[in-house]
């Protein structure tokens, strides 16, 4: 059944917020005179299930070994990296706002050879606090993980997806509280294996329903997504890797006579052949068009979601335009009524992105998009270098994906940012 989306209140601190101001709002020392957050609950890797001994017992004289010496427990499902995969490893998020008060950013995958957990965590915004929502999949011995354990419905024993580089194939469906990840993997490892099969986790009960399997498409890594609320859609397209050329929209509504749930949209042909990987996509819901911010062509293109077969459009841009960055991030925030841009390569700043006059795709496609920078001229915090020199693991610098995202509160919309699984939030005030 489908109900009517939470209104999600804001946070105590951002009213001590400045507009344009990057701010920490977690971890042991935070800005805006706020609290140290409660040990336990300060940073993501503080939840990790790998370091539970009730999850994760000491199995041999090695590993209690380890943990004597003070190492960092090995799991089954500890893959290359571990943990830290779950920022590091080509993974988003997505921000509920229909989870805690004020909503929170929500946590999962791994994927490849790098991390196996199927785990799912959650950063409330009100408590500014990190939570292990699900524990996953950690009952399995180790030829359950990687190389070699194939699991032909892309799901783990215990229902939950094996996880992927999430990439920006994971978004929000706010009517029904629902996290949506639009691909799947039948095998991780060194020869990892995709599958288009959608998976939700409903954030009400916390738990996972599976999508039908596509026959033909090819959902392959660097993919990216937006979800189109009037529709009810998740349009998506594959990233060149693996001749994934597809963009296809997903409706998440309806239970199958096989137990999943959902069904497919036509699908259509790559829309930019060579450029596809690591884009960004966003769409505007007062003009209805779908914009994307092209990494290799350093342009913005549109999609008009109300004739998908068409090509797409190269839109003119003006102002302030940085160079477009593969591994972004592009929202919308409803009270600027413009896109927000933002690449962790440009550091502290990011950008507002104004449409031109006119309400139709022609009108749009024809004329000028306004870039305009946004960061206050007073800040003095680079949440990229800061949250670089605080994490104690090899981190990927240039990634942000769907770690960046817009909550909207009234007439207040503000930046979230999660960097590192060692590292604090990071927020800025748009309005």
């Amino acid at each position: 059944m489908i109900s009517r989306p939470r209104a999600a209140t804001a946070p105590p601190w951002v009213s001590d917020m400045a507009v344009g101001l990057w701010y920490r709002i977690s971890g042991d020392q935070p800005d805006l005179g706020l609290t140290p957050t409660r040990p336990g609950t300060r940073y993501l890797e503080d939840n990790d299930p790998g370091r539970d001994p009730r999850l994760n017992p000491a199995r041999s004289a090695k590993e209690i070994l380890r943990r004597k010496l003070g190492r960092q427990p090995q799991s089954p499902w500890h893959g290359r990296l571990g943990f830290c995969a779950i920022t590091e490893a080509w993974n988003g998020a997505i921000y509920a706002c229909g989870f805690g008060d004020s909503g929170s950013m929500i946590h999962f995958g791994g994927g490849h050879t790098d991390y196996f957990g199927s785990d799912v965590h959650a950063f409330d915004l009100n408590t500014r606090e990190w939570s292990r929502l699900l524990d996953g999949y950690v009952t399995g011995n180790p030829d359950k993980y990687g190389e070699g354990a194939v699991y032909p419905d892309a799901i783990y024993p215990d229902g939950t997806p094996l996880p992927p580089h999430t990439y920006e194939y994971v978004q929000y469906d706010p009517l029904n509280n629902l996290f949506i990840l639009l691909k799947g993997q039948l095998e991780l490892g060194p020869h990892v294996k995709a599958t288009p099969i959608p998976h939700m986790l409903h954030l009400d009960t916390l738990t996972w329903h599976r999508g039908p399997k596509h026959e033909s498409a090819i959902l392959s890594s660097g993919g990216w997504t937006a979800w189109d609320a009037s529709r009810r859609l998740l349009w998506g397209h594959s990233g060149d890797d693996g001749n994934g050329n597809v963009f296809i929209g997903f409706n998440p509504d309806g239970e199958n006579d096989d137990g999943t749930c959902g069904s497919w949209g036509k699908h259509y042909p790559n829309k930019i052949p060579g450029a596809a990987n690591h884009n960004t996509m966003e769409i505007d819901p007062v003009r209805d068009i779908l914009v994307i911010a092209v990494n290799a062509a350093d342009a913005l293109y549109a999609i008009d979601p109300k004739d998908p077969a068409r090509p797409v459009a190269t839109l003119a841009a003006a102002g302030s335009k940085p160079k477009i960055h593969e591994y972004a991030a592009l929202e919308y925030a409803p009270n600027l009524d413009a896109f927000i841009y933002y690449s962790a390569v440009d550091r502290p700043e990011l950008h507002s992105i104004s449409a031109p006059a006119g309400a139709t795709p022609a009108d749009l496609i024809a004329g000028t998009w306004i870039w305009q920078k946004i960061l206050n001229e007073k800040n003095d915090l680079d949440p990229i270098e800061d949250a670089y020199l605080r994490s104690a693991y090899e981190v990927n610098k240039n990634h942000t994906f769907g770690r960046f995202r817009v909550a909207t509160f009234g007439t207040t919309d503000l930046i979230i940012l999660v960097r590192h699984v060692d590292t604090p939030v990071y927020a800025l005030r748009l309005k």
